[in-house]
């Protein structure tokens, strides 16, 4: 039946017949994941990220769901999928996750495998196991005729993975005009939702100095590596517990060999941050670091690589979480807030204003590794919930119960 829209406490309520759909759609949830799972999506290979998205593709055929394609000369396209509801409305809610995965072809990780509960593959919870949820969300909506009704948008961008570079303008985009955003990255594993994330910038620098033979420079040599070292001390002293800020200098290269003064030298720099304020100030005092040279004859160069803002834990981001919660007790499961320290699209959708909670994906651990696993059962439960979510969110937006105009005010 899909003509019914009540979103009421009934037992036989579409809001509980959400529950009595999933449960009889396990084994495809699976199907559709080992399908996804064996296909490799590495980000710098356009064609495997393309068949992944014809994957998800051909899974939401047979829902009304109008599928733009937006198309990329190098990356994987980038898929939106809107409900008909998008027609009517001037915002939606927005879900997104993520088509690519750190593993390569030739990674030697290319395998999908079910032991004790868990299920592992490449990509697995990082993020094709979040798709998964989100389609299987949509599927359950669609069930009971709640697509006609809710306006929703799913963004699948194929460049999480290196940055989204070429995906970023069109999340903030999409983020500008929704109405409040779930990331389908993977939940913790004792429920956590994430409600924040740090900030990211990374830097790489430069020393240049006077290149000699090591016989004749003596102790006023202008040494690339030895001013590198002084600044790479200054550079790790700038680490703040109280603040949680974290840097790091990840790599370090120079120098032709043990008989020569080297002339140059680089560090490339990772950077962590929990507010703006606090990105600025470490962006300040790098500079002021690379300025300052000990070694005379010596100079540096700071050049920013990238980065995102902070997903700040902000007033919406709580509102949102409340409704998680509250949906996750009616459920029998549990949720814990959680300020994550690695980046996502979360950060890209919250810096343009829009409440947004991440980690709607299956639980599990070891994302970016060959031991990446999912806890089986969290599958069909994160599915629920944010079917659940979604549903129970517009009905409350409509109903005048949920805003976060306040929230976005201050």
């Amino acid at each position: 039946m899909q003509t019914r829209h009540s979103l009421s406490g009934d037992d036989d309520s579409p809001m509980n017949q959400l529950k009595t759909y999933l449960a009889g759609q396990e084994q495809e949830q699976l199907r559709f994941l080992r399908e996804l799972v064996l296909q490799p999506s590495y980000s710098g290979s356009k064609q495997d990220v393309d068949n992944a998205g014809a994957i998800i593709a051909k899974e939401l055929d047979m829902l009304p769901m109008r599928t733009e394609v937006v198309r990329q000369d190098e990356t994987g396209n980038h898929l939106l999928f809107r409900s008909p509801a998008c027609d009517n409305q001037h915002g939606s809610i927005l879900l997104v996750g993520h088509m690519d995965t750190v593993f390569p072809r030739d990674s030697g990780f290319d395998s999908y495998r079910e032991k004790d509960g868990k299920v592992f593959g490449p990509g697995v919870i990082d993020m094709k196991g979040g798709l998964v949820a989100a389609v299987f969300a949509l599927k359950a909506l669609h069930h009971q005729g709640l697509l006609d009704t809710i306006p929703i948008t799913l963004l699948c961008n194929s460049d999480e993975e290196i940055g989204s570079p070429t995906s970023k303008e069109m999340i903030t985009k999409e983020a500008q005009k929704a109405l409040f955003g779930l990331v389908f990255e993977c939940g913790g594993l004792s429920g956590e939702i994430v409600t924040g994330r740090k900030g990211k910038n990374g830097f790489n620098l430069t020393v240049s100095g006077r290149a000699g033979h090591a016989a004749f420079s003596g102790v006023e040599k202008a040494s690339a590596i030895l001013e590198m070292a002084h600044k790479i001390i200054a550079i790790e002293k700038l680490n703040n517990s109280r603040r949680q800020l974290v840097v790091n200098v990840g790599t370090v290269k120079g120098g032709l060999g043990p008989n020569t003064v080297p002339d140059s030298a680089s560090a490339s720099i990772d950077t962590r941050f929990l507010s703006q304020l606090d990105g600025q100030e470490c962006i300040e005092a790098l500079t002021r670091i690379t300025t300052n040279c000990t070694i005379p004859g010596t100079s540096g160069e700071l050049i920013y690589t990238g980065g995102r803002l902070p997903m700040e834990q902000s007033a919406g981001n709580d509102i949102l979480f409340r409704l998680i919660e509250a949906e996750s007790k009616r459920l029998g499961q549990k949720v814990l807030a959680e300020l994550r320290s690695g980046v996502s699209d979360a950060n890209t959708m919250a810096s343009a204003g829009l409440p947004v909670v991440d980690g709607m994906g299956p639980r599990g651990d070891c994302d970016h590794s060959d031991r990446e696993y999912m806890i089986r059962d969290s599958l069909p439960e994160k599915t629920l919930l944010a079917a659940r979510v979604i549903a129970t969110g517009w009905q409350q937006l409509q109903q005048g119960n949920l805003s976060f105009s306040a929230a976005l005010r201050n």
